[in-house]
């Protein structure tokens, strides 16, 4: 079969998605692009600054100079002031009740109704029975609403009364309602009572809520001292009864007008004035050796806001204040872009991480710009969180540079250094907190290392200004608040980063590295020679990875997954043809074919890493491990059978070659360890030797040339593994029988085949 004819079908999609899309001159435009706009961003959020000439005191201080208002100007009262009076201003207007007059002249008339009845069955002489057939027929909502032993107390009450008594009981319950009604009664006080304000307003009336009555409290027992304080005539073993026939009457007639109470409550928030208090031009402000006040402070201040709007309004100032900005910014952007450049080639090179640098950094601006502009507390600045995600996504060496950074400018924007000294030092915390982060669980060093720093750093900030300690408690909260919530953010906000960035972070690769995972169990049990090369190779790759300093985790998980390809096709891989009594399916194929059998195996790894969701960090070392190297054993073959227009090329893996330093890590120790296995005399010479071969083979036919190994790392790589191909290939001393087949072999001259262990 014409191999150009099988190549032109096989599908080699999986190939080109790997081509380089960044040539140097396009990646520099965008670095440009980039740079600039993040210069922009920077400059637009810089807030204009406090003007030099209006000193800046502070409470508690002694004014150095008589100061006096240049022109007319107001100051405004604070957003915590303005609503703090707002507040005290809702509170004072008390909850709106609605009053029904005509309950009280119905109940009232209802009770003279009833006890009209029941005083006119007692004078009457009739039978019980005849007496209790009037009452149900003239009052049978009372009658069901007594129980037995209230109406036959009553009963017996009327009965035995005397005439006097009788004749003062129904003015005295009279006088008790009329009593209640006067304030008036509501169901409940509980809705009252979740108010913020204890008076009520009842018309015009004003009354405190404790001069109304509930029903509910009524009825559970609080009228029968009122019964008594009325002097209705009855004994205490009649109260009870008498409670529960007047409780009959008490029907509410206040309803809560929430409408209303609302709408007044509203209109005392908006009556409050914005103004503290208005300067005239001339007007002192603070004279000489004056003990500074808050009030004082918030006159300057409110000067400086005022004289800068002047200055701002005139363009050419304006663009002055922009182009501060701007250099500013530049400076900045320039002297974190040349750090990268010299020091974290790797980022610099990749346009991915650059735009997560400038994503993290403008947005914690673009927080801390709105935390000015609105007010809001200055330690609630997230530098510390854009810290703990660079740190854990990139390196703690571009963390720890990009948030000191970010501390100067949150400075700048705040006119503080207090404030940029304690971001500072709080987000290089963060940052060392992290910088060996591999378990979700270790995030709770974070939560109480960073709290406490910021407790202790903004306390020693503001003591060393004489800050009263009220104020340094104020400052407190905040930013304890802000150690414990960073780490917490920070755990929610990782999977999108590296999902949006594919960033593969220690956390996402120890979990990787689990060899329960389905798809590492799979390749055991369909492939187990592999999964066996595969851990040897990762025991390898790890020891020189942390050798040379590259990523010893991405290297041990890289190897796990290098070669998941082979379990579509275990048979045709020489590790796994023990299973198959040693039987080669090869030997049944020609070259070309065996080749394309071979190199598939990269396309279904890289299916199968798609398929099982696996990270393009590791996805890529599939390819890359084998880079373009030759299958020297089909193309000597297809040589030593003289097919026609054989090519070189035509024998190679698709590549492409090795782009980092753990894929150019797991490509000599993939070869290294399959080769080990066929030395004879396993010294620590012969494997030296051996490794040292591979390597400079590798090294020669420019496999390296893409990835960034220098000849002193890939010494470093041969020397560490030596120990590892040593404590693998180790031998045993032999058996007593084994010793005795030798001596038997030696005497005989015959060679016997050895027992199976």
């Amino acid at each position: 079969m014409d191999i150009e004819l099988i190549r032109r079908w096989w599908p080699r999609l999986w190939a080109r998605r790997h081509k380089p899309l960044w040539n140097p001159q396009s990646l520099r435009i965008y670095r440009l692009l980039l740079a600039g706009a993040v210069i922009g961003l920077l400059a637009y959020l810089s807030p204009a600054q406090r003007p030099h000439n209006i000193s800046r005191l502070r409470v508690g201080s002694v004014a150095p100079e008589r100061i006096n208002a240049p022109f007319l100007f107001y100051v405004r009262k604070s957003e915590e002031r303005l609503e703090k009076e707002r507040q005290e201003a809702e509170r004072a207007v008390p909850t709106v009740l609605r009053q029904a007059p005509q309950v009280q002249e119905q109940q009232l008339a209802r009770l003279d109704s009833c006890l009209a009845v029941l005083i006119a069955d007692q004078r009457l002489q009739m039978r019980e029975a005849a007496r209790q057939r009037r009452r149900q027929r003239e009052l049978p909502q009372l009658i069901g609403a007594l129980s037995t032993a209230s109406e036959r107390t009553l009963a017996k009450f009327f009965a035995d009364a005397t005439p006097a008594q009788l004749e003062q009981f129904q003015p005295s319950c009279r006088r008790l309602l009329n009593e209640l009604y006067t304030p008036g009664i509501v169901s409940s006080k509980s809705e009252i009572l979740n108010s913020f304000n204890s008076q009520v307003r009842v018309g015009e009336r004003e009354l405190p809520i404790d001069a109304i009555y509930s029903q509910e409290a009524l009825e559970k027992g609080d009228l029968i001292p009122l019964i008594e304080g009325a002097g209705v005539p009855a004994p205490p073993e009649v109260l009870t009864a008498v409670h529960e026939l007047l409780r009959f009457f008490i029907e509410p007639n206040l309803t809560l007008d929430a409408g209303e109470t609302r709408r007044l409550r509203a209109e005392a928030r908006r009556s409050v004035a914005r103004i503290q208090r208005p300067y005239l031009q001339n007007e002192m402000i603070i004279d000489k050796n004056a003990k500074v006040e808050q009030d004082h402070v918030e006159a300057l201040n409110a000067l400086a806001e005022k004289l800068a709007e002047q200055e701002l309004a005139d363009p050419a100032t304006r663009l002055l204040q922009l182009a501060a900005a701007v250099v500013i910014s530049a400076f900045l952007v320039l002297i974190f872009g040349y750090y990268l450049s010299i020091l974290e080639i790797e980022i610099y090179q990749k346009p991915g991480h650059l735009l997560l640098l400038a994503l993290i950094g403008g947005a914690t601006v673009a927080v801390t710009s709105y935390i000015k502009a609105n007010e809001i507390h200055t330690y609630l600045v997230p530098t510390p969180l854009a810290a703990m995600l660079i740190t854990i996504l990139l390196s703690p060496q571009v963390g720890l540079v990009l948030s000191a950074l970010l501390a100067l400018f949150v400075g700048n924007i705040f006119g503080d250094f207090s404030v940029s000294l304690v971001c500072g030092l709080t987000s290089a915390v963060a940052v060392y907190t992290v910088r060996h982060v591999r378990h979700r669980n270790q995030f709770y060093r974070a939560m109480i290392l960073l709290p406490v720093s910021y407790a202790l750093l903004i306390a020693a900030a503001d003591l060393s200004r004489f800050v009263a300690l009220d104020e340094v408690y104020q400052h407190l909260l905040p930013g304890i608040f802000s150690g414990v919530a960073a780490p917490i953010l920070t755990t929610g906000l990782l999977p999108i980063f590296e999902s949006l960035f594919h960033i593969t972070t220690d956390i996402t690769l120890l979990e990787l590295s689990d060899l329960n995972r389905p798809l590492l169990r799979e390749l055991a049990i369909r492939a187990p020679g592999t999964y066996t090369h595969s851990l040897i190779m990762a025991n390898l790759s790890e020891a020189a990875a942390e050798a040379i300093g590259a990523n010893p985790l991405l290297a041990r998980v890289g190897c796990y997954y290098h070669d998941i390809g082979k379990m579509m096709k275990p048979e045709y891989f020489t590790e796994n043809q023990g299973l198959q009594g040693g039987r080669n399916p090869h030997d049944h194929l020609t070259p070309t074919m065996s080749m394309l059998i071979i190199t598939a195996h990269v396309k279904d790894g890289l299916e199968l890493a798609e398929e099982h969701g696996l990270p393009k960090s590791i996805a890529d070392l599939i390819p890359q491990h084998h880079g373009t190297t030759v299958i020297e054993y089909f193309y000597n073959r297809a040589v030593e059978m003289g097919v026609e227009k054989i090519r070189r090329d035509d024998f190679r893996y698709d590549g492409p070659k090795p782009q980092t330093r753990e894929a150019g890590v797991l490509m000599l120790a993939d070869s290294v360890e399959s080769a080990a296995r066929t030395l004879v005399e396993r010294t620590p010479n012969r494997a030296r030797q051996l490794v040292r071969s591979i390597v400079q083979q590798k090294y020669s036919a420019g496999e390296l040339d893409e990835c960034s190994l220098t000849m002193r790392d890939l010494h470093k790589i041969e020397e560490s593994f030596i120990p590892v191909l040593m404590g693998t290939l180790h031998s045993r001393v032999d058996y007593p029988w084994q010793q005795n087949e030798k001596k038997a072999r030696k005497d005989l001259g015959n060679p016997l085949q050895p027992r199976n262990t």
